[in-house]
């Protein structure tokens, strides 16, 4: 979700930052995979992680049976408009059967209640709000991407101290430096110190993160999964695999493999309590899976003279990161890392295009961010009571999208495939170890 090796002023990110504060959205569910041009439901998206994988973790609930259409119809909806009963007149079942999920929805967050009426709590697109957030995003992101393009030159000649230019190119390095580690990363932490927007939600059981959800049909996907503002990571021991692009379909990362498989154990059998349990464990196995690749990936890198060896347990993990796609073996055994790697060395460099980046275009962001409501009237999330904040949240990850599609388009990012089912990204990792 967020390059964890930058530093600021020669220090350390603070801990909550390399914990995640600074987190991409990500997308919840492998539902995206099975969408359906029918209306009526909710796709979900996390700010930060939400954390263990039980049921008081959003994503959780999500799965549950008839979650999607219940978001939907409380934000489609005024607030708090509707009863249990009118969401189970409306979904054609039994209220009885929505009961425990509004229940543990309101518990964690999700929704709030009043009077036994139901609003949502979190920032919500719908079909409906399009011509609000397409119209004010896509002009705010032109006027950025444009000036970003008139600074070009002093941009390339800070990212020329990179040291896996000369493999990858400009137009690589900056699609993964400017458009996921600066626009969809410090940005969020600088502009939030600014009072721009919000990047915490403390939230039940001592986690922190937002939602943001958008109507399951074509006409929002265009408008949100297919543009690039989604990082993926999964961390351990000091490495990040990392990948970063749209939503429109499940990348074959470490992440989103590992979050599809724990996903569909959820209704796994009928015993939810035990498919929750069996969840826990494996991930632990998860866990450890990821550090034992984090080690291959340092011993591949700090190898000097000879190549390194790998016992049964690394051998096992390293054919899982092949295909994957990060590393590559050829006939003898050698492994050759196939992404851009960052490391502790480029840090600064890295830093140094954020702050430039952030001076250059911090004042007019924080202009264009003032008194949104006025400039989004009848927003279904301004209508529910979703803080300001929290939209601005995800309004900046509209334009960061749009600035990135501008960027690809005027050819300073490089431009990634679209694979039928995946989607188009590009991966990268990012280590503190060499």
């Amino acid at each position: 979700m967020i390059f964890r090796s930058l530093v600021k002023n020669g220090e350390a990110i603070p801990e909550e930052i390399e914990n995640g504060l600074l987190k991409s959205f990500c997308y919840l569910s492998d539902r995206n995979a099975e969408r359906n041009t029918m209306p009526g439901k909710i796709d979900l998206y996390s700010y930060n992680d939400p954390g263990e994988f039980d049921k008081h973790n959003p994503i959780y609930l999500y799965e549950q049976k008839w979650a999607p259409e219940i978001l939907f119809e409380i934000a489609n909806a005024n607030s708090y408009e509707l009863t249990k009963y009118d969401i189970a007149l409306k979904l054609d079942t039994d209220p009885v059967e929505l009961g425990d999920l509004l229940f543990n929805m309101e518990k964690i967050g999700m929704v709030t209640k009043k009077q036994n009426k139901y609003s949502v709590s979190f920032f919500v697109v719908l079909e409906k709000d399009l011509p609000i957030i397409d119209n004010l995003s896509k002009a705010i992101a032109f006027r950025l991407s444009q000036k970003i393009l008139k600074h070009k030159q002093e941009i390339l000649n800070l990212a020329s101290r990179i040291k896996c230019l000369d493999e990858f190119g400009y137009g690589r390095i900056l699609y993964h430096v400017i458009g996921c580690d600066i626009l969809d990363g410090t940005s969020f932490f600088e502009f939030n110190k600014r009072g721009i927007l919000g990047i915490s939600k403390p939230q039940f059981d001592d986690r922190d993160y937002m939602l943001i959800g958008f109507e399951q049909n074509e006409v929002v996907a265009c408008s949100s999964d297919k543009i690039l503002c989604s990082r993926n990571c999964r961390t351990a021991a000091g490495v990040d695999f990392a990948s970063f692009g749209d939503g429109n379909g499940n990348r074959h990362d470490m992440f989103r493999f590992m979050r599809q498989v724990t996903s569909r154990l959820a209704d796994v059998t009928p015993n939810l309590s035990l498919n929750s349990s069996y969840i826990h464990i494996l991930e632990q196995q998860n866990k450890h899976c990821t550090e034992v690749c984090a080690e291959i990936i340092t011993k591949v890198l700090c190898a000097e003279k000879s190549d390194p060896s790998f016992s049964d347990e690394e051998k096992d993990a390293l054919k899982f990161l092949e295909e994957l796609k990060y590393v590559e073996m050829d006939e003898s055994g050698r492994v050759k890392i196939r992404v851009p790697v960052f490391d502790g060395d480029d840090a600064k460099a890295i830093e140094n295009i954020s702050n430039y980046l952030i001076e250059l275009i911090g004042d007019e962001v924080a202009n264009e961010f003032s008194n949104l409501k006025s400039k989004m009237p009848g927003l279904s999330a301004l209508v529910h009571g979703v803080d300001e904040q929290e939209i601005a949240n995800g309004l900046w990850h509209q334009i960061l999208g749009n600035i990135n599609e501008n960027l690809v388009q005027e050819g300073l990012f490089a431009s990634p495939e679209s694979i039928i089912g995946e989607g188009r990204y590009f991966q990268a990792i990012y280590t503190r170890n060499c």
